[in-house]
């Protein structure tokens, strides 16, 4: 059986932000001033078949931008970035755990990537084309062995910002 290829027009805001604009190959969008996840835009959809999936995303001022793999507002595992910080945000049954980091890039953007293969989800980024999967989180998320939701989210705490996101790829890998 061949997986139809998952494109930007398939996925849907759980979340909306507060204005978007989008083709069949980019986004750009602007933040309301204070969303937290699983309540801040998260533009997703869903896979039955593991996958990867890369998509490349701006790094706002303050807020974070990353992916995020959803089963419920209770179950979500997230990692993303800003100027100065990388975090991972996850939530399983309810439990809430937060790690930040300090982070610097010289770079505008960071090409993000996800692994899923029913067991585990794994999320990381590259700063070059060339360099490797810095994987930053492994998740074993409860519910998701049969399918999961996915996708860019977009963080903001207490300032609105723009956002973009581009180079969308996804690839079946079963």
């Amino acid at each position: 059986m061949t997986m139809k290829r998952i494109q930007l027009k398939e996925f849907t805001f759980l979340v909306p932000p507060a204005r978007v604009f989008r083709d069949w190959r980019s986004l750009v969008l602007t933040t309301h001033p204070v969303a937290e996840l699983p309540n801040a835009p998260m533009l997703c959809a869903v896979s039955g078949e593991p996958f990867t999936f890369e998509m490349r995303l701006s790094i706002p001022p303050g807020g974070y931008v990353g992916l995020c793999a959803y089963h419920l507002d209770t179950v979500f595992a997230s990692v993303g970035v800003n100027a100065d910080s990388i975090r991972t945000f996850s939530m399983i049954r309810g439990y809430p755990s937060k790690v930040i980091y300090p982070f610097s890039s010289d770079k505008d953007t960071l090409k993000w990537r996800m692994q899923w293969d029913r067991k585990r989800t794994m999320i990381g980024f590259q700063r070059e084309e060339d360099d490797p999967v810095a994987w930053v989180g492994v998740f074993e998320l409860p519910g998701t062995s049969a399918s999961i939701s996915f996708g860019p989210f977009f963080v903001s705490d207490g300032e609105a910002y723009q956002a973009t996101g581009e180079d969308l790829r996804f690839t079946a890998s079963e």
